[in-house]
């Protein structure tokens, strides 16, 4: 519907729908009771919103982080996709520089998976540089099993050895890299945005997740996972202090993704239900 059959519907101005829009003001407590009663929204939709305007009403400081997308790069990267993903294992590489081999951020491994999995990760920049990303392959069952028994191997990854999500399905996403630079903790946020943003998309062709898992390197590493309601399944064979964690599908809904997203809390309920 447009701006003015919103505004005439909710009894509000044309200009009070366009502040809504772009996150400079929320709808107040005392009509919130007509998004549901006009627009057959639930009380867990009207919170979702009222979350997601929360994490997009942006600080003054934090407005200069933008998600990287094509325009950004053809200002920064001379257009080339696979310049960015040169530059985010770059930034991989100086925030994990003491990593074992086997775990290390090799752009012999990760530039060809980063340009043939473009949907597959994401970037917030600032002020020219790169401060934040995620990445979100699927792996082969067989994979699956090495990662849940500590014993996957970064280095042994290759595009052939991961799974594209072309048909509805359940599939294990593995995270190699979840990042935000010290100093740019503001940027978190939009990068959680932008992952949530992923996963609907996934969901929107019947494309799920039966598990979300993670190797934390660092203690800030393991912080996040706790953070995103992961549960510790084991150290990896690397190194005891290595956590092995995930976040099964069944637990989205609850998570931050399902808080985020109302998307996300239905569909993933649907298909766990008992």
């Amino acid at each position: 519907m447009t701006q003015e059959e919103l505004a005439t519907l909710l009894g509000v101005s044309i200009d009070a729908i366009g502040k809504y829009e772009r996150s400079v003001s929320f709808i107040r407590g005392d009509l919130e009771h007509r998004l549901s009663e006009r627009l057959d929204w639930t009380r867990e939709e009207i919170l979702a919103c009222r979350g997601e305007w929360e994490s997009r009403s942006l600080q003054p400081n934090q407005a200069r982080y933008r998600l990287l997308d094509n325009a950004m790069v053809d200002e920064i990267f001379d257009g080339s996709w696979r310049n960015a993903s040169l530059a985010s294992i770059a930034m991989a590489e100086a925030e994990l520089s003491s990593l074992p081999d086997e775990m290390a951020p090799n752009v012999d491994v990760f530039s060809p998976i980063y340009e043939s999995f473009r949907e597959h990760w994401g970037a917030i920049m600032a002020d020219g540089e790169m401060v934040a990303k995620w990445t979100l392959p699927f792996l082969l069952p067989e994979d699956e099993a090495l990662f849940r028994a500590g014993r996957l191997i970064e280095a042994d990854l290759s595009v052939d050895t991961l799974r594209r999500p072309i048909l509805p399905g359940s599939y294990f996403g593995y995270c190699p890299a979840l990042i935000v630079r010290p100093g740019h903790e503001a940027a978190a946020s939009l990068l959680l945005t932008s992952f949530v943003d992923f996963l609907e998309s996934l969901a929107n062709r019947d494309v799920y997740l039966h598990g979300l898992g993670t190797i934390s390197v660092t203690l800030s590493g393991a912080q996040i996972c706790k953070d995103l309601g992961m549960v510790r399944l084991g150290s990896h064979c690397l190194d005891d202090s290595f956590g092995v964690w995930e976040l099964p599908g069944s637990a989205i809904p609850k998570s931050v993704f399902g808080r985020r997203s109302a998307l996300l809390r239905r569909a993933y309920s649907e298909i766990h239900k008992p």
